[in-house]
């Protein structure tokens, strides 16, 4: 049939520092769910990810970033969640039984995203930018280890690098960008 909607408390505390060409954002989070929809790891028919909902289930993190600024040129922006992700007591069929599982892993919910950007302005309206990412290990599944680590996408770690242009312009547009992507 058709899930249920999901019902959320969520709990945020936020902090900021900023001085000199220096910030730092931290938000600390608790979000308690009641039937959460959550992905499966099952396609429809026409190859769309399903969802369905999952009982009682939390997630709890601490995500962390900042800007700095190296020098009139050149900046770093790193960023770091950390998290917890479960179903509390989660039920699941297994071989046509359905069996307690359990607190068992969100499904494609990493603990551990880390990223960074190193942007460089060689002048006003010119920007590159290598952009980096970690995602730890992630579960195709919610019955997660609960039976097997077979559903297990390995961690990851990618390089992007993006080159954009400003073009100002006097006409019906207030500037023109141009940007070039390169994905690893």
């Amino acid at each position: 049939g058709n899930p249920e909607p999901e019902q959320l408390t969520d709990y945020e505390l936020g902090w900021r520092y900023k001085k000199d060409g220096f910030v730092v954002n931290a938000n600390l989070y608790y979000m308690r769910y009641k039937d959460q929809l959550i992905l499966t790891g099952e396609l429809d028919d026409v190859g769309n990810p399903i969802r369905a909902n999952s009982g009682k289930s939390y997630r709890l993190g601490l995500e962390i970033d900042a800007n700095i600024k190296l020098s009139q040129r050149f900046y770093v922006q790193p960023n770091v969640a950390v998290s917890s992700n479960k179903n509390i007591d989660f039920f699941g069929n297994i071989d046509g039984q359905l069996r307690d599982l359990g607190q068992t892993d969100l499904s494609f919910s990493p603990n551990i995203v880390i990223g960074n950007a190193f942007i460089y302005k060689p002048m006003g309206n010119m920007q590159i930018s290598l952009l980096s990412k970690y995602v730890g290990e992630q579960y195709m599944s919610n019955f997660s280890s609960a039976i097997s680590d077979n559903d297990v996408l390995d961690s990851y770690f990618v390089n992007d690098l993006n080159i954009s242009y400003d073009i100002k312009t006097k006409s019906i547009f207030k500037s023109i960008s141009i940007s070039a992507l390169i994905n690893n």
